[in-house]
C-alpha cells in the first residue's frame, strides 16, 4: 500500500469514528430518553477518547511524515495531506484528559441548557457554561494559534479566518443592515405576518416539509428527518445523512423554513463526490461555506416569489381554512416581513446578521476575559437594545435560546453571517450562469440550482479552503456587497419603497 493510501485509510478511520459520535449526539437530542444522559455521556467521552489517542499517534506522525516527501500528489490527495497535517497539529497539543473532559461537560450541559431554557433560569446553566468557558480557554491556550484565544477558536469552523477580518466585515456590515431596517421601519405599507401565527396542523406541517425537501432533492433513501428542540444536520456516513426540525402549531415558518434551512446542508452532505466518501475531505470546506448553502435554500430561494409561484397553491390546499382566499402577493410579503425580533433562528434575513453580531461580540469579550460569566444575561439584554432596539423579556428568550455554547462551539456563530456572505455572491453567479433558474423555480424545477450546486460547491468538500472556493466559483474573494444589494434589491420593493 503507498504511504498516501495509508494515510487515507487511517484518517478515514479517524472520519468514521467521528461518525459514530455523530450517531450518539444525534440519538441524543432526538429520542434518548432524559435519565439517560449520564451513560451517554460516557460513550461519547469514550469515542472521543480513543480517536484523540489515533490521531496523535506515532503512527498518525509517521504517515504524515512520509507522506510529505511524495512528489507530484494529486488534487485530492494534497489535500487530505493538508487537512490531515493540520487536525494533527492541532490535536497533538491538546492532552487527551482535556477532550474527554469537553466532551463530559458538553453533554451534560446540553441537558443542562434544555433545563434552564425551559425553566428560563440562567443559573441552572452556569456552572456547565463557566466549565465549560474556562475549558475553551485552555484549549486555545494550548494550540496557539493567531493573535488571540479566539483566532484559534474560530479557525476550527472557519479555517483561515481571523477575528480582526471578522470584526472588519461586521463593523462594515451592521450599520448598513441598520440602516436598511430604519428606511424598510419608514414604510407606510408594512407587511404583517397575522396569518403565520394561526393555528397550523403540527402533522401537516411535516407532511409539506417532507415534500418540499423531496422537490428539492433530498434523497430520503440515504436521508431522514426528525424532530429535536433545535434543529440540526449531521452526518452518519456519507450515504447516511440526518435533519431535524421543531414545529410549532401556531406560527408555520418555524417548520418550513427551518426544514428547507437543514435540507441546504444536507444537499452539500449528499453531493460530495464518491472519491472523498468516508475520508477527512468528507465535510464542507468550513462552516461559513456549510451555511452558505442552507441559507441559499431558506432565504434567496425559499422565500423568493418564483419559489413560492409554484408552492402556494400547494400550501392552501395543506392549510385551506387559513391561507384559502389569501392573495399569493400577500403571503410572499408575510413570509419577508422584517421586524426586530428576539429569537435568532425566527429572525428575518436583514436582522439575522445583527443577532450573529451580537454574539460574536459576546464571545469575543469572554476570551479576552472582559466579561464575568454570571453577568452575561445584562450584557446580552444591552447588546440586543443597542443593535435591535429591543430588549428579552426574559433568560429564555435571551441569553439561553441557542444550544452551541454547551456543547462548547465558540467561534461557530460567526459563520452564520459569512454564510449569508458567501451565499448571496453564489446565489448571484448561479442565476448569472443561467438566467432561465427564475423561471424554473415557478414551474417547480429545481434541479439545475442543484446541478450548480453540486458541480461548483457540493462535490468538493473540504478539498479547497474558503477563500479558494468563493475564488473559483465567482472569480473573486469574499465581497458583502452582493449581499447588502440583493436586500435591497428585494426588501424595498416589498416594502413599496
Amino acid at each position: 500500500m503507498s504511504k498516501i493510501k495509508e494515510l487515507r485509510e487511517h484518517f478515514s478511520s479517524l472520519t468514521r469514528l467521528k461518525y459514530i459520535s455523530n450517531l450518539l449526539n444525534w440519538d441524543l437530542q432526538v429520542y434518548m430518553p432524559d435519565g439517560s444522559n449520564e451513560g451517554r455521556s460516557e460513550l461519547i467521552s469514550l469515542v472521543g477518547e480513543i480517536t484523540h489517542k489515533r490521531l496523535i499517534s506515532k503512527k498518525t506522525e509517521d504517515l504524515i511524515s512520509n507522506a510529505e516527501k511524495i512528489d507530484n500528489l494529486d488534487l485530492i490527495d494534497s489535500a487530505i495531506l493538508r487537512e490531515a497535517k493540520r487536525q494533527y497539529e492541532k490535536a497533538v497539543k491538546i492532552p487527551t484528559e482535556l477532550v474527554v473532559e469537553i466532551a463530559k461537560t458538553a453533554t451534560l450541559g446540553h441537558k443542562a441548557w434544555e433545563k434552564a431554557r425551559e425553566k428560563s433560569e440562567f443559573s441552572i446553566f452556569l456552572p456547565y457554561l463557566e466549565k465549560m468557558i474556562e475549558l475553551q480557554k485552555e484549549y486555545a491556550d494550548l494550540i496557539d494559534i493567531g493573535e488571540c484565544r479566539y483566532d484559534t477558536l474560530l479557525d476550527d469552523f472557519e479555517p483561515g479566518a481571523t477575528s480582526k477580518w471578522v470584526s472588519s466585515t461586521f463593523n462594515e456590515l451592521a450599520p448598513k443592515l441598520q440602516k436598511i431596517v430604519k428606511k424598510l421601519d419608514s414604510s407606510n405599507d408594512k407587511p404583517t405576518q397575522a396569518v403565520l401565527k394561526k393555528y397550523y396542523d403540527p402533522e401537516k406541517q411535516w407532511e409539506f416539509s417532507n415534500e418540499i425537501i423531496e422537490k428539492l432533492g433530498f434523497d430520503f433513501d440515504i436521508g431522514r428527518q426528525d424532530k429535536s428542540v433545535h434543529p440540526f444536520t449531521t452526518s452518519i456516513a456519507s450515504e447516511d445523512v440526518r435533519i431535524t426540525t421543531r414545529i410549532m402549531e401556531n406560527f408555520l415558518p418555524g417548520c418550513l423554513f427551518g426544514t428547507i434551512h437543514e435540507c441546504g446542508h444536507a444537499l452539500y452532505q449528499m453531493g460530495l463526490m464518491e472519491e472523498i466518501h468516508s475520508t477527512n475531505l468528507a465535510d464542507g470546506c468550513s462552516l461559513g461555506f456549510h451555511e452558505s448553502q442552507s441559507r441559499l435554500y431558506e432565504n434567496f430561494l425559499g422565500r423568493s416569489k418564483d419559489f413560492w409561484n409554484y408552492w402556494y397553491p400547494k400550501l392552501q390546499n395543506f392549510f385551506p381554512e387559513n391561507l384559502k382566499g389569501y392573495p399569493m402577493d400577500e403571503f410572499y410579503r408575510s413570509i419577508n416581513t422584517v421586524e426586530r425580533s428576539l429569537i435568532r433562528v425566527e429572525a428575518d434575513e436583514i436582522t439575522y446578521s445583527l443577532h450573529i453580531i451580537l454574539r460574536f461580540e459576546i464571545e469575543r469579550m469572554i476570551f479576552e476575559d472582559k466579561i464575568n460569566i454570571k453577568e452575561l444575561p445584562q450584557l446580552w439584554n444591552e447588546k440586543m437594545e443597542t443593535l435591535l432596539s429591543i430588549e428579552p423579556p426574559n433568560d429564555a428568550e435571551g441569553i439561553l435560546q441557542d444550544v452551541h455554547w454547551s456543547g462548547g462551539a465558540f467561534g461557530y456563530f460567526p459563520t452564520y453571517t459569512l454564510g449569508n456572505l458567501y451565499g448571496a455572491q453564489i446565489y448571484n453567479d448561479a442565476i448569472n450562469s443561467n438566467p432561465n433558474l427564475l423561471d424554473e423555480f415557478s414551474q417547480g424545477n429545481f434541479s439545475n440550482l442543484l446541478s450548480y450546486l453540486r458541480k461548483n460547491v457540493h462535490q468538493y468538500g473540504a478539498i479547497y479552503q474558503p477563500r479558494d472556493l468563493i475564488k473559483k466559483i465567482t472569480g473573486k474573494g469574499l465581497d458583502p456587497e452582493y449581499f447588502t444589494t440583493y436586500l435591497k434589491n428585494k426588501f424595498y420593493p416589498i416594502y413599496k419603497i
